[in-house]
């Protein structure tokens, strides 16, 4: 297997570190924008001294949150899901409190009630499209509040998508990352009934299971499915599938 270009399913605002990531194994990187971060213009007033913990489960979230509070958020006891939201804080000077060992609405949920949270207040912090299951587990133990700081919805630019499906049908993709059911869904949409089809000459990765659950529901098998919930991980498993053909 050679691999010379990779589609990654991200929006381009948050697409700069996984152009970097591809690009530092030699391939191309081909950012496919299948979802448009649209932040909410009329957060509700939220004093952070209210709660005890603050949970955002991603760095688009971590990144509106920062600028709405700054270095308010260093007297809140933080959690995220995964490592790229922690690295929003991080490089603000944030420290983050809680990152779970798998990057995964439940597995935060758990680690946050093993430590202990009974009659704590927290304060979700997310898209407006997302997973009940985070919520629902810790209101076993706590008070929980939600905000909504933005909303996922279909790219205004369908261009990106366009040219995307034209390469894939040409040959000239030669691996796809996929980051969220979101982005599957609406690839599914914008692309076209052919989208199913062509994907089988490429090698396929879903970012982690839930990921892999939607490809599987529309008819796609990924070849790889991470231990670790993250790009880098994915282009691990490529790039070891690609020196294996080589020896071979």
């Amino acid at each position: 297997m050679s691999i010379k270009r990779v589609a990654i399913t991200r929006p381009v605002e948050r697409s700069e570190d996984t152009v970097r990531l591809v690009e530092e194994r030699g391939w191309e990187a081909v950012i496919v924008p299948a979802i448009e971060i649209v932040p909410r213009a009329d957060l509700p007033d939220i004093r952070l001294k209210d709660f005890d913990w603050l949970v955002i489960t991603s760095a688009s979230g971590a990144a509106i949150i920062y600028e709405r509070f700054g270095d308010g958020l260093k007297d809140i006891r933080i959690a995220v899901i995964g490592p790229k939201t922690r690295e929003v804080f991080e490089k603000e000077g944030i420290s983050v409190d809680l990152m779970p060992r798998k990057y995964r609405a439940e597995d935060l949920a758990e680690e946050l009630l093993k430590i202990g949270i009974r009659d704590k207040k927290i304060l979700v912090a997310r898209a407006s499209i997302g997973r009940e299951v985070l919520v629902d587990e810790l209101k076993k133990q706590a008070s929980v509040d939600e905000i909504v700081l933005y909303d996922t919805l279909m790219p205004k630019n369908k261009e990106p998508i366009r040219a995307f499906g034209h390469a894939l049908e040409n040959g000239k993709i030669d691996a796809v990352i996929f980051t969220s059911s979101r982005t599957v869904k609406n690839l599914f949409e914008l692309a076209g009934g052919s989208l199913k089809e062509n994907l089988r000459d490429v090698k396929i990765c879903a970012i982690g299971p839930i990921t892999a659950k939607t490809l599987v529901e529309l008819g796609v098998r990924p070849d790889f499915v991470p231990e670790e919930y993250t790009v880098r991980a994915c282009l691990d498993a490529l790039e070891e599938v690609e020196h294996r053909g080589r020896k071979e």
